[in-house]
């Protein structure tokens, strides 16, 4: 798959499934921006919240990257992730996902966490899935 370029545009939000499973298509677009080429733009591939989508799909994020890599399209990244989450209860990871919170958060992410997300953001949105989204409206204005 080509590299992207985030400063462009927001990479897909959080609720976009790819192979059932919800900030799947994020993790992708995060992975493409960290190939050769891309441009991350301050996004995050391998830590925060998407160490808590490896966690619950046993996927490693690097041997994702690799297949983002060398995919010729997303269509075979999302067969090469169902393979993988075949035993994945999705509903269930999905629900926890879209439900957390950063009362949650662990103490290692704290900092970064509240150097990359505005105070008023952070109180307004505790779903993270929901700051996210309102992260990315203030920085490319999606509605």
């Amino acid at each position: 798959m080509e590299p992207l370029d985030l400063r462009a545009a927001a990479p897909r939000g959080p609720r976009t499934t790819i192979a059932g499973i919800v900030f799947t298509a994020r993790i992708i677009d995060k992975l493409r921006a960290s190939l050769p080429g891309g441009e991350l733009h301050g996004y995050f591939p391998f830590i925060g919240f998407s160490e808590l989508w490896a966690y619950y799909t046993g996927i490693d994020l690097h041997e994702l990257q690799a297949v983002v890599a060398r995919a010729a399209n997303e269509a075979e990244v999302e067969a090469w992730i169902a393979e993988r989450t075949a035993d994945v209860d999705k509903t269930k990871i999905n629900g926890k996902m879209e439900r957390f919170e950063s009362s949650r958060m662990s103490e290692e992410m704290r900092e970064l966490f509240e150097r990359s997300y505005p105070a008023d953001l952070r109180k307004t949105h505790p779903v993270l899935f929901d700051l996210f989204d309102a992260d990315d409206a203030r920085w490319y204005s999606r509605p």
